[in-house]
């Protein structure tokens, strides 16, 4: 039984939340006349000493890490740590929200846009906390909280670890949640900041599609599931599914974090995210590169000036920054194609009535003149006058009869034509 009162000032009034560690309160903090969050901490009676320890130092340990986080406004504000009943409770700052999981079971899946905004939001929290050498260790859906006014918090810093802090080993217990933690994890233990965005990212792919990236049968596979597979390829996400693809990248070497993260992110939000990546008959994707995804250079590895580089450029890497010259070089083809279309028959046209002269009618040939003549000739009667010739001085003229044409007198083949006359 929960006493009513602790440290003669914090007044439980109603359990808000239960979990594996225990349950938060809803408080009233009688000096300064507050509502705040407490965090019981449950000992089972037949926990062994040893564990009963180590989830002791484990709550000791989660305030201190928060307390020294709490200047972030993405972090839960830690107040006070009293004893009470041999035990530590956490006096916090009492956050009215709901859980990632619980909206997404109420609501369904979120937007891109709402879903970047969140994942902003929480990414900047990790940021801070990992610039002061602490590692989350366990993000997930259950542990981002969203309040009324669009805020989105990071809570349960319970198996954070912290340079300041002596390393918690977690007897028996798994390393963080099945779908949610990092291969390297699985695979070595690897605590680190790049891990914490792996986590993240299949925090924000539940939050996009409704379900994990990772979905299998049972727990085992589904722990297993990132060590042997790719991600489920998104079906929702639309312009932040690059971002994810970076986020979920299996070697953390490749993965995207840092500004370009945050970069990324902020573009999803604006509107001014990644190209649709739907193929299309027309295939330009030479010219693209996946937003946020850090092309790895030859070696197969990144060198440490690449954040910045992607921060510089936007997010983008060098090939993409040729998108908008390969478009233009598509468009001056088609253009040049229709105007060899419409100008290609026109200049035929032209040349064949320039270049090629149209043949002249055949005119008479020395044979057809002869033949002619002969023909001609042959219709002389009695050595008259050809049919339809006239005298020289015409009908009428008074003159002597005409002189009459003799044989002697046909020209021959070429030659001028005599004329001889008789009196």
């Amino acid at each position: 039984m929960a006493p009513q009162v602790l440290a003669d000032r914090y007044r439980l009034l109603e359990p808000i939340g239960h979990g594996g560690m225990g349950t938060v309160w809803r408080a009233e903090d009688g000096l300064l006349h507050r509502l705040v969050a407490v965090k019981e901490v449950r000992v089972a009676p037949e926990l062994e000493d040893g564990k009963r320890e180590e989830l002791l130092a484990r709550t000791m340990r989660e305030a201190r890490i928060c307390a020294g986080l709490s200047t972030h406004p993405g972090i839960v504000t830690i107040h006070d740590v009293v004893r009470e009943g041999g035990r530590p409770w956490i006096v916090m700052e009492l956050v009215c929200g709901r859980g990632l999981d619980q909206v997404v079971a109420e609501e369904g899946p979120l937007s891109p846009r709402r879903t970047a905004e969140i994942g902003r939001q929480i990414f900047a929290a990790l940021d801070t906390a990992h610039r002061d050498g602490v590692v989350h260790r366990d993000v997930k859906p259950a542990n981002v909280m969203l309040l009324p006014d669009g805020r989105a918090m990071l809570s349960d810093f319970g198996i954070a670890v912290s340079d300041s802090e002596d390393k918690l080993t977690l007897t028996g217990r798994l390393p963080g949640s099945p779908g949610y933690v990092a291969p390297e994890r699985l695979r070595s233990n690897v605590m680190s900041a790049a891990a914490d965005v792996w986590s993240l990212g299949a925090t924000l792919y539940f939050a996009v599609e409704g379900r994990s990236a990772f979905e299998r049968a049972t727990t085992a596979a589904r722990l297993a599931a990132p060590l042997e597979d790719p991600p489920d390829p998104p079906q929702r996400a639309g312009g932040l599914r690059p971002v994810l693809n970076g986020m979920l990248q299996s070697d953390p070497e490749h993965r995207l974090g840092g500004p370009a993260l945050d970069a990324a992110l902020a573009r999803v939000i604006s509107g001014s995210g990644t190209d649709d990546l739907t193929p299309t008959q027309l295939d330009v994707s030479g010219g693209l590169s996946p937003v946020g995804v850090i092309p790895t250079p030859p070696g197969g590895r990144l060198s440490a000036a690449a954040p910045a580089h992607m921060a510089a450029s936007g997010g983008l890497s060098p090939d993409a920054k040729h998108f908008g010259r390969g478009w233009v070089r598509i468009l001056v083809s088609l253009v040049i194609g229709l105007i060899t279309l419409i100008v290609a028959p026109l200049l035929v046209e032209y040349l064949s009535s320039v270049l090629i002269e149209d043949e002249p009618a055949p005119g008479p040939t020395a044979e057809n003149a002869s033949a002619a003549d002969r023909a001609g000739a042959a219709q002389l009667p009695g050595g008259g006058a050809p049919a339809g010739s006239a005298g020289f001085g015409g009908a009428g003229s008074g003159s002597a009869a005409a002189p009459e044409w003799t044989a002697a007198a046909a020209p021959a083949v070429g030659d001028p034509a005599p004329l001889s006359v008789r009196d």
